[in-house]
């Protein structure tokens, strides 16, 4: 770290700097344009805390429109709440010589309600705007102020990301200043060390970007937090509506949530009499747990409502008793409590719920990387998804598996690994009959069974969609079945994560017969087609969490003036580290048999391993292509 005495020897040229930056694009370097679809010219970011509630930030940034890649980067987008009051909102436009054009007007910068995917209402507005341009390059300039306090501060401790992909930096800076009475938390990845000083009694914290080239994005890497400059900061103690709290530890973290969430798990007479009525005579946990999560799931559903401190405090027990709804949080605080009552211990668990958490949760950093809440029965080491209407008792799916999550224990957070999936639970197992005339046309049969993820998007479906002929349209459309109008079957098993579908229909054209020849594809139903795109050099890791299998049973019914010409090698073996496949060819009189069995695997492997990595979908997809040629039998 740089000394204080550094650090005001910087602060001069620094200002000026910021004070006079060139627009004109003739200043950007060659090397800055190249890969880029948007030039940061200058992005100021200044976090200023002035008590345990309340700071402001401030943010100014110029941005170089290059290309229509980027046009989103004519867009300001201030997201704010009841917690929060913005000022100093300007947006400027300026041609490529540098020469503004004009600034947006207090009428056109739109103060709207925002509400995020998933959620029924927030607190949440955001205001915007755009400056559009007829020619590129041009700039823009965004200049705004937010002051937040309670909620609003500590649930938007800031992070900052100084550039994207294809985005190339002049300049950039994030400064913190902190009262020397706290400590300013934060994890940074491809950054330098800040530079560090004080101010009266605050202390200082500065990092800088400059010059840095635009960086192309790479398909199966891990997340931008890890491989692109990237800061996420907090503080060690805060308050939120006079609830003290602290990220000293992951231990002290969870203590503050016990804080929010203490009383609210009080059931109301008549639910804790229900509840005790439909446990009766049960004996073991697995048969309580089981009995009560579907009197969950039969009572309420999920709303998201999300205002203030309720993004993290849940409706009490009463409430969704009341009203039979809550969010993630007021449903998991609704079961812990039920099974309280039958003596079943159970902790709440904060997990960021996404297929690849763009912040993965460090054991050395506690932050709320979280973004939603389930719940843990240490009894059964069992993870309950309390927002489902549909899951199996037990069952979390791919959104919340192999990641660390905190259990909210009364002693306070403890950190814990979520199971990881294993391929055996997440795929398919697929049986198809084709039966092929003369002429090409073909009765197709399917007979399918699923499971894990593979029937996620089945059984919530089905829950909510009873029309036969939409369901039908909607599995065509998923290339679950290749039309529309056979005879179909679609079955949900209500205690396990599996699903069996069941299809008939006849398709015309399916071989191609030319001449005497009939070429007939083996597997052009749900072929594996996926390869990675190919890269001269690859920079990043390669990172894929992708746990899953295939099997597939194929039968080739062909009329007994037919017979085999060709059908290839008779087995097929492909093996790597992201997976394994095995593909078995047989033959008998009017019949071709074909087995096939794909299990892939997760991969973290070094950016050296990547055309082996690459080479092997190349190969999967070359052997899911296979195609066999029957002719007329030739007469003696």
């Amino acid at each position: 770290m740089r000394s204080l005495l550094t650090f005001y020897c910087l602060a001069l040229p620094f200002l000026l700097v910021a004070q006079d930056v060139d627009y004109s694009v003739l200043t950007i370097p060659e090397a800055l344009r190249e890969n880029a679809g948007s030039v940061v010219r200058h992005r100021e970011v200044t976090y200023r805390v002035h008590s345990l509630n309340e700071a402001t930030l401030t943010e100014r940034k110029i941005i170089t429109i290059l290309n229509d890649d980027h046009n989103h980067e004519n867009q300001l987008v201030i997201l704010y709440d009841d917690d929060t009051k913005v000022s100093n909102v300007k947006a400027t436009l300026y041609d490529a010589l540098g020469k503004k054009i004009r600034s947006a007007k207090k009428s056109e910068i739109e103060d709207i309600l925002y509400i995020s995917n998933g959620q029924f209402y927030e607190d949440n507005r955001v205001m915007t705007t755009v400056l559009d341009h007829q020619s590129y390059p041009f700039t823009v300039e965004f200049e705004y102020q937010r002051k937040v306090k309670d909620f609003s501060m500590v649930a938007g401790f800031p992070s900052w990301m100084p550039l994207g992909y294809h985005q190339s930096v002049q300049f950039a800076s994030f400064t913190a200043y902190v009262p020397a009475d706290n400590e300013f938390l934060y994890h940074a990845s491809k950054l330098p060390e800040p530079e560090t000083g004080t101010e009266n009694t605050n202390k200082m914290y500065r990092w800088t970007v400059k010059d840095q080239p635009a960086v192309l994005p790479e398909g199966q890497s891990p997340s931008m937090s890890k491989t692109m400059p990237y800061l996420k900061t907090g503080l060690r103690k805060f308050v939120i509506d006079g609830y003290e709290g602290s990220y000293a530890s992951w231990k002290d973290f969870g203590v503050f949530i016990n804080k929010l969430m203490a009383g609210r798990d009080e059931l109301p007479a008549p639910l804790a009499a229900l509840v005790r009525q439909t446990t009766a005579g049960l004996t073991t946990d697995r048969e309580k747990i089981d009995a009560l999560y579907d009197l969950l799931q039969d009572r309420t559903r999920y709303v998201g409502v999300q205002l203030g401190i309720g993004g993290w405090q849940p409706f009490s027990a009463e409430y969704v008793y009341n009203n039979r709804y809550g969010d993630c949080k007021a449903l998991s605080n609704y079961m812990g409590a039920m099974l309280r009552e039958v003596g079943v211990t159970s902790y709440p668990v904060l997990v960021n719920s996404s297929d690849t958490p763009f912040f993965p949760v460090e054991e050395d950093f506690p932050t709320s990387a979280f973004n939603h809440m389930i719940l843990y029965v240490p009894t059964e080491d069992m993870y309950l998804e309390c927002t489902s209407s549909t899951a199996p008792t037990g069952y979390m799916g791919e959104g919340t598996d192999d990641r660390n999550v905190l259990l909210i224990t009364p002693a306070g957070g403890k950190l814990a690994r979520t199971p990881r999936i294993e391929p055996a639970d997440n795929g398919r197992i697929r049986t198809l009959k084709l039966d092929i005339s003369a002429e090409g046309a073909t009765t197709f049969s399917l007979a399918s069974r699923m499971y894990g993820s593979f029937q996620d998007g089945l059984r919530e479906f089905i829950h909510g969609e009873r029309d036969l002929t939409k369901q039908q349209e909607a599995l065509n459309r998923n290339d679950f079945i290749p039309d529309v109008g056979g005879e179909f079957t679609l079955v949900c098993e209500p205690d396990e994560p599996v699903a069996t579908l069941t299809y008939k229909t006849s398709l015309p054209g399916y071989a191609r017969k030319l001449g005497k020849r009939s070429f007939v594809p083996v597997n052009k139903f749900s072929a594996y087609d996926y390869v990675p795109e190919k890269l001269e050099a690859r920079k990043f890791p390669i990172f894929d969490n992708d746990v899953s299998f295939r099997v597939d049973t194929i039968y080739l019914n062909f009329p007994d003036n037919l017979e085999v010409e060709s059908m290839g090698a008779a087995l097929t073996e492909i093996k790597h580290a992201a997976g394994e496949y095995r593909a078995e060819l047989t033959s008998a009189p009017g019949q071709i048999t074909w087995i096939r069995t794909l299990k892939l695997l997760p991969v973290d492997l070094p950016a050296t391993a990547y055309n082996e990595y690459r080479q092997f979908f190349v190969d999967v997809r070359k052997a899911e292509k296979r195609q066999v040629v029957l002719r007329e039998k030739r007469t003696k």
